[in-house]
């Protein structure tokens, strides 16, 4: 699996988890996500002196930066898709921001990550995978929820199981997803023009899936958003 990371000294001022800093989540992703098999790629977009030097010094050998500074977090997803497209159609990819957390799984080794193997094995289920399961999924629309959820906080979907978890088809997720490099070239006239939850709304509507482990194996770091069933501050 090719990973590529946008991380930035930049950030919303929102109420987040303490653990969850820019060197934190990034630790953590290497901690419980990459394998030394995997190659990652980190799109460093305006990153301080301190981000900069932390990333020369931390960052494994299976991995390439680019400092860049687009200016702005739509220029930077649309840089991590230009170099998905020149991803070798067989291989799998994880577009990454610099803002989720993850649990380990039993038996992590250097070579074999829970989490990362959960991924694999939601893509042989769906054309799209993430390990964060969105609370707004579980809240009605009057109330903030996701505005396909019913008045009961209920996602019409459907589950299946793999090996290692259950799991859900759900509506939409964030912008860090995996994906095997061909569904993203297929799909490159909806993701050079949108991302997030419109571009999976229209990749729904032509019958693209989107899958989740149910509970989740990772949160975004916002409070008030973290994956339900953990407590994701004692990580």
């Amino acid at each position: 699996m090719i990973v590529i990371y946008r991380i930035s000294s930049n950030s919303n001022k929102k109420p987040r988890l303490s653990n969850a800093t820019k060197e934190g989540c990034l630790n953590n992703f290497l901690q419980y996500v990459l394998t030394e098999q995997d190659f990652l790629i980190v799109i460093a977009d305006n990153v301080d002196t301190t981000l900069s030097s932390f990333l020369n010094s931390n960052l494994p050998a299976n991995s390439k930066v680019f400092y860049v500074n687009t200016g702005s977090g739509a220029a930077s997803f649309k840089m991590q898709i230009e170099l998905a497209r020149k991803l070798p159609t067989t291989e799998s990819v994880f577009f990454h921001e610099d803002d989720f957390l993850y649990r380990s799984g039993s038996h992590d080794t250097t070579n074999f990550k829970f989490c990362n193997s959960l991924i694999k094995e939601g893509l042989s289920k769906a054309d799209y995978v993430t390990l964060y399961d969105h609370p707004d999924k579980y809240i009605s629309p009057e109330f903030g929820g996701n505005p396909f959820i019913t008045k009961g906080g209920v996602e019409n979907t459907g589950v299946f199981i793999t090996s290692l978890s259950h799991w859900k088809y759900t509506n939409s997720t964030t912008n860090t997803f995996a994906a095997k490099v061909e569904t993203i070239i297929d799909d490159f006239d909806v993701w050079s023009k949108k991302w997030d939850f419109q571009a999976f709304l229209e990749l729904r509507s032509r019958g693209r899936t989107v899958a989740t482990p149910i509970p989740g194996y990772s949160t975004h770091a916002e409070i008030g958003f973290l994956s339900p069933l953990f407590d994701w501050s004692k990580l």
